[in-house]
């Protein structure tokens, strides 16, 4: 992997609240420094890329000034202010994150799948001030602001604005205000981030400066990021933290050009990394199994493709492999994060080195401490199971709110990420299931991952989730909820021999059904409840 431009000197460093973490040493103390800097040494190089626009940095932030000013003066959007957005990837996301950023409003992405009281959910509790939409949203929102005092107005972008509302484009408009100059400190809020909610309402996670800038150094590090080499493709969704943090503000970072997709389709991200020449990506591995599964693949040249990360759920070994034939010499790194800690955590550093470790995370991330402890929270020894704790600047201030969560979550600046997990004596993590997965039966404690990876083994699997379900003798019976791959066939007997070689018996699925898609919450994430 080629060395980034700079060195990344790992420091201690004393934080507002008197105890030591691990920083970068030459970090941005905000996301504006952050694009000051790229903007002084490569101010005309290509930034923000989508399917209407093409900008260099330097005409990026001079936009970015503008909407920063007009917020600021026009609308008096101030400091701490929530302003949520709910816009596709593109130009006008990117724009608008660092446009608040600079006045030190907090940004509150929304994700695009929510409708009804799930999104007049979110617009409420954070208090928004201001939203800024596509206008594709308009009824949705209509219906979802309904009674929220704290909204001052709807901004939406494109040209057919509906009635009564205005118009991005007046915000990008030089009215002749002073620059804003607002002083943001690395610890302030930049980004207020709702996790999926799998279990109840939904939280939202406050994301500083600090932690959202470590996210990003660290992909830049991980992925060997360099002006004028690189340029990344966009296609997980700016509203998570993957695509906010690890894809656009490491390549503001970099230097290098955003290209942004505002929905993911196979052939269209084909054709955009053979025409843009793309070098890097961040995706789930169903993103990356649809792309090489693609009946046109082949077509197209996709030599320029270097590093690809994956995280969100297990990278199948089967996954590794199709990579390292259909790309050779390219990097995939399989890594485990979550949005609480603004991302990714811990990575494999090669794609030989996932190969030759099956189902493992990899290790810390620079400024990232890790332990796994069991239910009374004592740390246990390495390869013994118990639940995956990380600590260090890139982990959230807390929930929005709700200090009972975050008391709950954060216990001495350690973060419970509710993973069970085991670590080798060299460091690697396996995450091995979520704590509220796991099934118990007959006394033997079954992790789901496990079982999940197993399946994935299967060349007929697309798409695999596992979940207990009631049984009057056992407590509980292991049930695989399998997709399998366009053409093929398979039944629940073939499953189960398939699963006996590689699993003990009491691990192999009783049920298996087979569906045609997986249920999944606005998030992306499986819905499990629903398989049961």
């Amino acid at each position: 992997m080629p060395e980034p431009d700079e060195p990344f000197e790992v420091v201690e460093s004393v934080t507002s609240e008197g105890y030591t973490e691990l920083v970068y040493a030459n970090r941005p103390k905000n996301l504006t420094e952050l694009l000051k800097r790229t903007v002084e040494k490569y101010g005309d190089r290509e930034a923000f890329i989508d399917l209407n626009t093409r900008l260099n940095y330097r005409q990026a932030d001079s936009l970015i000034s503008n909407v920063a000013s007009n917020l600021y003066h026009d609308l008096t959007i101030e400091k701490g202010d929530r302003v949520a957005l709910m816009l596709r990837n593109g130009v006008e996301f990117a724009v608008s994150l660092f446009a608040l950023a600079r006045i030190g409003a907090i940004t509150v992405p929304l994700n695009n799948a929510l409708k009804g009281e799930e999104l007049a959910f979110q617009i409420k509790d954070c208090g928004a001030s201001l939203l800024i939409a596509d206008p594709e949203f308009h009824d949705v929102i209509a219906e979802a602001i309904s009674g929220v005092e704290s909204l001052k107005n709807v901004f939406f972008t494109g040209n057919e604005i509906p009635d009564g509302r205005s118009a991005f484009s007046e915000l990008l408009k030089q009215n002749g205000y002073p620059p804003v100059s607002i002083t943001v400190d690395e610890d302030d809020t930049a980004v207020l981030l709702y996790t999926s909610g799998t279990t109840g309402r939904p939280k939202g996670a406050l994301l500083s400066h600090k932690g959202i800038i470590a996210s990003a150094m660290n992909s830049v590090w991980l992925c060997g990021l360099r002006a004028g080499q690189d340029r990344m493709l966009v296609v997980a969704p700016l509203f998570h933290i993957t695509g906010l943090a690890m894809n656009l503000c490491a390549a503001v970072h970099s230097g290098i050009p955003v290209i942004f997709m505002k929905r993911f389709k196979t052939e269209e991200a084909l054709k955009i990394i053979e025409d843009e020449k793309i070098t890097a990506m961040f995706a789930v591995p169903t993103v990356l199994w649809l792309m090489f599964n693609a009946p046109d693949y082949e077509q197209y040249d996709m030599s320029t493709l270097r590093v690809m990360a994956s995280g969100g759920s297990a990278s199948p070994e089967d996954l590794l492999k199709c990579c390292a034939l259909k790309l050779p010499g390219a990097q995939l790194l399989p890594g485990y994060g979550l949005t609480e800690a603004n991302g990714m955590t811990h990575s494999t550093n090669s794609l030989e080195e996932a190969l030759s470790k099956p189902g493992s995370s990899g290790r810390a991330l620079p400024v990232i401490k890790t332990k796994i402890v069991d239910g009374s929270g004592r740390e246990v020894p390495p390869g013994e199971p118990g639940e995956l704790l990380v600590k260090g600047c890139q982990v959230m201030k807390g929930y929005w709110n709700n200090p009972e969560a975050t008391r709950a979550t954060i216990v001495d600046r350690w973060l419970h990420t509710g993973d069970i997990g085991s670590i080798t004596e060299e460091g690697d993590i396996y995450v091995l299931d979520r704590l509220k997965d796991m099934i118990i039966r007959g006394g033997e404690n079954i992790y789901s991952l496990e079982v999940e990876n197993v399946l994935y083994r299967n060349p007929r699997i697309l798409e695999a989730a596992v979940v207990g379900v009631p049984d009057s003798v056992f407590g509980e019976q292991v049930k695989a909820v399998i997709v399998l791959r366009p053409g093929e066939h398979s039944t629940q007997e073939e499953i189960q021999e398939f699963c006996e070689r590689y699993l003990a018996r009491y691990k192999v699925p009783k049920y298996v059904e087979f569906r045609d898609t997986l249920p999944r919450n606005p998030a992306g994430k499986i819905i499990k409840d629903s398989l049961i």
